[in-house]
This record gives structure tokens, C-alpha cells and sequence, in this order.
């Protein structure tokens, strides 16, 4: 299955169009990301994929959290992020159907292992119709057991590491490597999901279309990178029908996001939310292209 080595200008270009706004915009035009993330332990998770969203153009951004860390989780925030405490899916399923969430993260900073969590998890994916970035501790719910992700009705985007892929796969990491290209693309195509192999030239496919990124430094292998671009995605699938086309776009943005960090603060010293911070230069980068 061949790869694009670079995204063509004309697919940069025509979606760099459609994050153009007209006059009347108001802020549902744009979504409502629900961000399903963080611990008592891991807060910050979830509030880098709420910056990458926000900084992405999401209309509204909820980051929904347990009563436990909910005091953690503002002291850090944006005062633009609004929080939801739940307890059950149930309450999310309540507050999606309320609030007209368009797209929703579930996954980082959550605490893994736990049989209640996945759970909690998969009652979401089988109820919801719309784009999920199922990532981290959401997708190792399915190690092992990948194929039941076909059985969902969301509109699946997983975005796993080399180790998480292997895990979810259970296939040694070093076979993936071998022959990436293929492996991910018919891992998407059987599930009928979009993967995003996170890497120094992550791969993204849905199966019968597949794209290979060309943005990004190393000055990006730093902790909740993954996250952010977590946020750009779940912000992206809300301006499109194609959300193959948003997904690519938005790997895409983030390591040029990444780029743009770098030659402020140099290769070692970028963390995530500098390369949050740095979107909308990306975005405005691309936009004042002629």
C-alpha cells in the first residue's frame, strides 16, 4: 500500500479553506469537544488535548473529569476549558446528548489496567455515531482484543505509539517495524477505523487511503505531545465531512506546530504545551499561503 511522502499543496490548501470563518460564525459552527481524560495523578493530559483544540479553532471544549482532581485540573487550565464531573457513562452519554458534543477524546492520563474503566469506556464507543480519538489508556483497553473495536459505532481515530500499537496488536514491536505500512493499513481497513501510528514519520490510513506525515522534529518526543495532537484532531473532524481528510491535515499542523516551537526554544527545550501554543502560528502559516 503506497504512502504520500509529503501532503500535496493542493490538499493543504483546500483545507486550510474550510478553517476560514464567515462574518455571522458563531461558536457551535465550529463543535463541541468533550475531552475524557486525566487522573489525580495525570491532570495535565487532558488539559493539553483541551489547548489542542481550543488552539485548533474548537467552538466549545469540555474537559469532563472526576470530583477528585477536578480542583487539580482547574488550578492548570485555561479559562476558556469547561468542566463537567461525572461519575458513570451514563453522565456523559447524558451531557453529549445535552450539550451537542460533536466529537470527543477519551483516553490520556486515565488510569489504566482497570476492568471498570474499560467498561465505562467501551458503553461510550458503542453508543456514540460521531469521531472519537480513542488513545493511551482508552485504547489499552482493546490489547488483545482489537478486532471488537470494529464492533462500535463510533467513528473511530486511534492514535497509538509503536508500544501501544504493539500491545493492542499483540504483535513484538519489531515485526510492526518491519513492515508498517501494511500492517497499519489493513489493521484500519478490517476495523474500519483510521489509525494514526504516531512516530518520527507517523503513518496515517483508513485503509484504502493512507498518508505519510513529513512534519515534525525531534524536539517533539516529549511527554503529552501525543495528547495535543489528540486535541487537533477532535477539533479538525468538526469542520469536514472527511475525516480522513481532517485526521491527516491535523498530524500534519502539529508537527509543524512542533517545527515553529523548536526555533523558539530550541531542540531540547519544547514541551507539549509549547507545541499547543504554537498551532495557530502553524494554522496562520499555512492560511496566508497564496
Amino acid at each position: 500500500m503506497p504512502f504520500e511522502n509529503t501532503m500535496k499543496e493542493k490538499e493543504i490548501r483546500s483545507f486550510a479553506s474550510k478553517l476560514r470563518r464567515k462574518p455571522d460564525s458563531y461558536k457551535y459552527n465550529y463543535g463541541h469537544v468533550l475531552v475524557i481524560a486525566g487522573s489525580n495523578t495525570m491532570p495535565g493530559s487532558g488539559i493539553l488535548c483541551c489547548l489542542g483544540a481550543l488552539r485548533s479553532g474548537s467552538g466549545l471544549v469540555t474537559y469532563a473529569v472526576r470530583d477528585n482532581f477536578l480542583d487539580q485540573a482547574c488550578a492548570i487550565s485555561k479559562p476558556e476549558v469547561m468542566f463537567f464531573v461525572y461519575r458513570t457513562a451514563t453522565d456523559i452519554l447524558d451531557f453529549i446528548k445535552s450539550r451537542k458534543v460533536t466529537s470527543i477524546v477519551i483516553g490520556p492520563g486515565l488510569k489504566a489496567d482497570n476492568s471498570v474503566l474499560c467498561k465505562f469506556i467501551k458503553e461510550i464507543i458503542y453508543a456514540v455515531n460521531i469521531p472519537v480519538i480513542l488513545d493511551a489508556s482508552g485504547l489499552a483497553c482493546f490489547n488483545g482484543i482489537a478486532g471488537e473495536l470494529k464492533t462500535t459505532n463510533a467513528k473511530l481515530i486511534i492514535t497509538p505509539h509503536l508500544g501501544e500499537f504493539s500491545k493492542l496488536l499483540n504483535i513484538q514491536s519489531a515485526v510492526i517495524e518491519n513492515d508498517r505500512k501494511k500492517i497499519v493499513a489493513d489493521f484500519a481497513e478490517v476495523n474500519s477505523l483510521i489509525c494514526v501510528l504516531k512516530g518520527s514519520n507517523t503513518f496515517v490510513s483508513c485503509g484504502k487511503k493512507n498518508y505519510k506525515n513529513n512534519t515534525g522534529t525531534p524536539a517533539m518526543a516529549t511527554a503529552g505531545s501525543g495528547d495535543v495532537l489528540s486535541g487537533i484532531i477532535s477539533s479538525f473532524v468538526n469542520v469536514t465531512d472527511d475525516v480522513f481528510e481532517a485526521v491527516t491535515f491535523a498530524v500534519f499542523i502539529h508537527g509543524l506546530a512542533g517545527e515553529i516551537a523548536e526555533k523558539d526554544k530550541g531542540m531540547t527545550g519544547v514541551i507539549a504545551s509549547d507545541i499547543a501554543e504554537n498551532i495557530c502560528y502553524a494554522i496562520k502559516q499555512i492560511m496566508m499561503k497564496r
